[in-house]
């Protein structure tokens, strides 16, 4: 408790507790019971207090009435017994009243007179003024110079029936004048001034002065009951009719109670957004400051990513009980809590909170472009998380909402490294290779030339990969690819030695090391090699041994055996197995295609001599060819 309060509510029961103790009461009374006028005296004050703080804004103020009229009884009941008693109540009383008078509170006083017409217009503006920014420290009072004339005599102000100067508002901090309105000059000509709200706002700082004694209170209560005071203010600012002065105070509070320890702000945020989440707030009120607390950690999100986490955290929970009046707003905060935990490297759950938004709702309409980056930024944070199954699903929410050019080509992107990440690394060759094709910057079109290239390698030996390694060797670009030689090989047929893959597998991610299904053990591209290198031994014998054929493979006859039967029993390999003579028989091939085979192959090596001799000697190359014809 504040101790304000605490002197005061013992200063009001200081005549009960002197009368009730009894070691007190028999040395200073005759008896220790109430009499029936001191009965009388506290209904009568039960009554007063009824009456009077009936329409007390705060409980503060509630308080302070309810303890001034007690104090005032007290001194009745005092006298009654001993004047000497009373005498020594009211030193003390005074003595407090002493004690508690702050020099750094400031008044703001209105000098007026009851039959002045000026003056009763500004009634109704300073009751405003009053009650937007009453605190503690910065309070209001008003001064009828017909009742206080000397007074008025001290500050100069006439009080005459044709005076220019009521009324007259002064700002006063430690009993000094600090400012006032109307200015009055040296030959004591008054300035015009006209008492509308904006002015006395503005003339007098009013919102400046406000936010620095609203910081003030709140840091002087940290060590008192923070929660109490809090919700005392949060009570005053309800109390505001004015909807974007509450709005502004609000903000305040909330940079004030986010400047603060984090285990302290976290209770008085909670605190702060069940109030405001109260259906005695206003809709477009709370509203507006959710909005702008999720704002606020925006810009705080990159520097203090646990702190807004929390915040996050603290908001979701208190908004998910009106999560239909506060969509918009909840929708901002856990793109929030994305945006923190993406910094923080935690990807799975980032996705989550985006995951967690529905891009449905009645209650929020989502523009297209809207639903398609929240999705795509889903499924991006799956991706980082190497979860395949996850980025498939939310890649299938977007694909109605990804159709303008930006986001239909990350789409793209996102599909092909969706496939690659399942292992479907033909299909994933296909959207690369278009990917590359596609306008856009050269080196984002290497990326995904190479990308395809890798993923082809990866894939089964078939005539459908034999048709990409084709389509890869024949492009111009692939001449700039590391992996032109590995490509070569393969599209030429020819068998690749296990140490030749060294490079091209240290260069693989994490899912293309993985063991191959049916494969006893061998990578994915251990596997794929493999399966090549039988092809290739198909192309330069009619049959073979096993044992020959697991030395050319690098792997044991029993492996060779079972990937060569596995490949004929899904028709990539033509041919039979011998299993009592150990030999593999496979298809004759005609003399006359085995012969075009080679003649094709001879001319595309001449072509490919023609056009790098073209690349390095341009100008020579057209006079020979102009020479020729």
């Amino acid at each position: 408790m504040h101790p304000y309060f605490l002197a005061n509510f013992l200063m009001a029961g200081a005549f009960i507790i002197t009368k009730t103790l009894p070691p007190v009461c028999d040395f200073l009374f005759d008896n220790c019971l109430l009499e029936l006028r001191q009965w009388e005296i506290f209904t009568f004050l039960g009554c007063v207090i009824v009456f009077k703080n009936k329409r007390q804004p705060t409980v503060a103020s509630y308080l302070t009435n309810f303890c001034m009229y007690a104090k005032m009884s007290n001194m009745v009941m005092f006298f009654q017994e001993n004047p000497v008693y009373a005498v020594a109540y009211a030193i003390v009383w005074l003595v407090q009243e002493l004690k508690s008078c702050d020099p750094r509170v400031y008044w703001l006083i209105e000098f007026y007179a009851v039959w002045s017409p000026p003056c009763a217009d500004l009634a109704p503006v300073f009751a405003r003024l009053s009650n937007d920014y009453g605190l503690d420290n910065l309070r209001f009072g008003k001064l009828d110079v017909t009742k206080y004339p000397k007074v008025a005599e001290k500050y100069g102000i006439d009080q005459s029936g044709w005076s220019r100067q009521l009324p007259t508002v002064a700002l006063f901090k430690a009993n000094k004048e600090v400012d006032r309105r109307p200015l009055v000059g040296a030959k004591k000509r008054v300035a015009r001034f006209v008492f509308s709200y904006d002015n006395l706002v503005s003339a007098f700082g009013l919102a400046e002065l406000y936010n620095d004694r609203l910081i003030w209170t709140i840091l002087v209560c940290l060590g008192g009951p923070m929660s109490a005071q809090l919700e005392e203010e949060l009570r005053r600012i309800s109390a505001i009719d004015n909807a974007s002065v509450a709005v502004h105070k609000y903000e305040l509070l909330l940079k004030t109670i986010l400047n603060q320890d984090l285990n302290a702000a976290k209770q008085q945020l909670q605190l702060f957004l069940n109030f405001l989440l109260d259906e005695s707030v206003g809709l477009a009120v709370s509203r507006q400051v959710v909005a702008d607390l999720v704002e606020l950690l925006s810009s705080r999100i990159e520097s203090s990513a646990q702190v807004g986490l929390e915040t996050c955290q603290v908001m979701l929970a208190c908004l998910q009980n009106r999560a239909i009046s506060f969509e918009d707003q909840i929708v901002g905060v856990r793109q929030l809590l994305a945006r923190g935990l993406e910094a923080q490297g935690r990807y799975l759950q980032a996705a989550e909170a985006l995951a967690a938004i529905d891009m449905e709702s009645v209650q929020k309409q989502f523009s297209r472009d809207e639903k398609a980056r929240v999705l795509l930024k889903t499924v991006e944070l799956y991706l980082r998380e190497k979860d395949a199954d996850k980025a498939e699903q939310a890649l299938s929410r977007c694909q109605l909402a990804a159709k303008d050019p930006p986001h239909l080509q990350q789409y793209k992107v996102y599909y092909a490294r969706v496939l690659d990440l399942k292992g479907k690394f033909y299909e994933a060759a296909m959207r690369y290779i278009e990917l590359s094709l596609q306008a856009g910057e050269t080196e984002h079109q290497m990326q995904h030339l190479e990308a395809a290239t890798v993923c082809t390698v990866l894939c089964p030996a078939s005539s459908q990969r034999s048709a990409m390694l084709a389509r890869l060797y024949k492009d111009e670009r692939s001449q700039r690819l590391a992996w032109r030689g590995l490509v070569e090989k393969l599209f030429r047929e020819r068998l690749v030695r296990r140490d030749e893959l060294l490079e091209f597998s240290a260069s693989l991610q994490p899912h293309q090391r993985q063991a191959s299904p049916n494969s006893d053990g061998l990578t994915t591209l251990e596997a794929a090699v493999a399966e090549h290198n039988l092809l290739a031994v198909s192309r330069l014998y009619n049959n073979i041994s096993l044992a020959y054929l697991g030395q050319l493979l690098e792997v044991q006859p029993e492996r060779a055996e079972q990937m060569a039967a596995r490949m004929i029993a899904e028709q990539r390999l033509v041919g039979c197995i011998d299993q009592i003579r150990g030999f593999v028989q496979f298809e004759e091939r005609h003399p006359m295609s085995l012969w075009d085979c080679r003649i094709r192959d001879l001319c595309e090596q001449v072509n490919s001599v023609c056009e790098r001799v073209a690349g390095l000697h341009p100008d020579w190359y057209q006079a020979a060819c102009q020479a020729n014809v």
